[in-house]
């Protein structure tokens, strides 16, 4: 993939068509190409459609053999349908002519076409190995049109890749179908299996599915080869790496980049969650004491070239790479961690399609996490409050400098790990763990420090922290203070002025009152006098 303006894309080039997008996208933003319109067409334009049904099928089907779902598909209009493990003994049969031959030190089956892909285009020195020899699918189709050229050959199977084989490798299939396409089409027309039924008989080329099932199904003894199996792409990688080495002779090596093999293929449905009864069913209906298998043969050519398809990719010099390392914040090989999590082995091939523009920087989760915990640090300490965060125990886990300032200026890392009782008051951070609501704006009163300070305490249950604000307002605090003094003392001495003025008034109103009683006294004696003088 690529990825671009936070967006993925498939880089069609460089795909193998494992499938894994597909299953892994929890959107279903990746769909495969529904063909069952295809189908229908030639049904419709009166073609005598046969199916070619990949074993793989018992695993994923509640069915118990191919009969069963011959029926199911006669009732979708196809006119017949068989296994394609009879091209798969078609196949395994020539592999065993391969060996014997002693053409190849190193044989890799061809079954896997993704396999094939990954070879051709990622170890092109190692496309010699691979066996020169029609895929099971190939193989009965080819089958299928010898007994009947006017057949219309549909394979039905687990694996996306095998559309893209029917492009790349034209041979006698016409249209290939996946499990999914097929139960879709089953639903849409209310179709269903019929009862499964006992005694079927068993050949153990239906072991082709599973891992080990393609050497499980030939015959080894005594042709002094090594048989290996490897399964799932990381695993397949690391084989081929060992054959371009040149290391290995006389070894047939059966590749399948699912890990399980086809029984898990990407569009299988039941495999991730019964592994063991997938398995078991191929194990019932392949095994036979006897070996037996089928008997078909192909009179047809069963050769196939499979030459290299080398990607040309631009490649960065050392420089760059250390460049865009630097820039990833891995300036020392002991900062290149290696850890997978941006989808590439090491940090040098992200470096790589940083440079080849299929990723971009930010796919790196220790330098995001790093980042992040790096501007989230310098946030805190740049903020003017005091931080802490504590665990339930009532542990100090985080402090900031603003916080250590109010606490008498120890600085951060003295004060980690101790119990918040050891710098205030715990009773607040206790209420807030016992009842679970919030502390906002409290003021307090730190006596120890001479502060006074808002206290907001914040109860993260999920993640079990106290997470405590701090505003320091003792400078607010002084200055109300200051206000509420002059207050009290302009009221008081307003209250003295007052109360001297009544005084002062009451003291005027007394002489007053004095005065006026003696003029009264005066003018009456003297109104007396004048009234004695009138009568003499």
């Amino acid at each position: 993939i690529n990825f671009e303006h936070e967006q993925a894309n498939i880089i069609d080039a460089e795909c193998i068509l494992c499938g894994r997008c597909v299953v892994a996208c929890p959107q279903n933003a990746k769909r495969v190409q529904n063909d069952v319109d295809a189908v229908r067409a030639a049904m419709r334009a009166g073609r005598r459609v046969v199916a070619s049904v990949a074993p793989s099928f018992i695993a994923d089907f509640e069915v118990d053999g191919i009969e069963p779902f011959a029926e199911a598909l006669r009732a979708l209009g196809f006119a017949d349908a068989g296994e394609t493990a009879l091209g798969a003994h078609i196949v395994k049969t020539e592999y065993e002519k391969l060996i014997q031959s002693n053409a190849q030190e190193v044989i890799i089956s061809s079954c896997c076409h993704s396999t094939v892909k990954l070879i051709r285009k990622y170890f092109p020195a190692a496309a010699k190995y691979i066996a020169p020899v029609l895929s099971p699918m190939q193989a009965h189709a080819a089958y299928l049109k010898e007994r009947d050229p006017e057949a219309f050959v549909v394979f039905i199977g687990p694996c996306i890749s095998k559309k893209d084989e029917l492009l790349e490798f034209p041979g006698a299939t016409d249209v290939v179908l996946t499990f999914e396409e097929l139960r879709g089409w089953m639903e849409e027309e209310g179709v269903s299996f019929p009862p499964m039924q006992a005694g079927q008989e068993r050949f153990r080329s239906r072991f082709f599915p599973t891992t080990g099932g393609i050497i499980r199904s030939m015959d080894i003894a005594g042709t002094g080869y090594r048989y290996l199996a490897v399964d799932g792409a990381e695993n397949c990688i690391a084989a081929l790496r060992e054959v371009v080495s040149g290391e290995l002779a006389h070894c047939f090596i059966e590749m399948s980049v699912c890990e399980g093999s086809c029984i898990a293929g990407p569009m299988t449905k039941r495999y991730r969650d019964h592994m063991l009864r997938c398995r078991g069913a191929v194990e019932d209906y392949a095994y036979s004491p006897e070996n037996a298998d089928f008997s078909a043969e192909l009179s047809s050519e069963l050769h196939r070239k499979i030459d290299p398809d080398v990607l040309h990719e631009q490649r960065p010099g050392e420089q760059a790479i250390r460049e865009i390392l630097a820039r990833m914040g891995k300036t020392s090989p002991d900062q290149e961690l290696n850890c997978g999590t941006c989808g590439y082995p090491t940090c040098r091939d992200k470096a790589i399609a940083v440079y080849q523009g299929k990723a971009d920087i930010s796919m790196c989760l220790p330098f995001m996490r790093d980042k992040a915990e790096s501007l989230s640090n310098k946030i805190i300490d740049a903020t003017p409050n005091g931080i802490m965060v504590l665990d339930e125990a009532l542990d100090i886990q985080q402090i900031n400098a603003a916080a250590c300032q109010i606490f008498g200026g120890a600085a951060p890392h003295e004060l980690r790990k101790k119990p918040v009782v050891d710098i205030l008051n715990p009773a607040d951070f206790a209420e807030v763990l016992a009842t679970g609501h919030n502390i906002t704006d409290r003021k307090v009163y730190l006596d120890r420090y001479d502060r006074f300070v808002e206290s907001s305490i914040v109860y993260d249950k999920q993640n079990h922290l106290i997470i405590c604000v701090l505003r320091d307002v003792t400078e607010r605090e002084r200055v109300s203070e200051k206000k509420r003094a002059l207050k009290n003392s302009t009221i008081e001495t307003a209250d003295r002025v007052v109360e001297k003025q009544m005084r002062v008034a009451q003291e005027i109103a007394s002489l007053l009152g004095e005065t006026t009683a003696e003029t009264k006294i005066a003018l009456t004696k003297l109104k007396a006098a004048a009234l004695s003088d009138e009568d003499e």
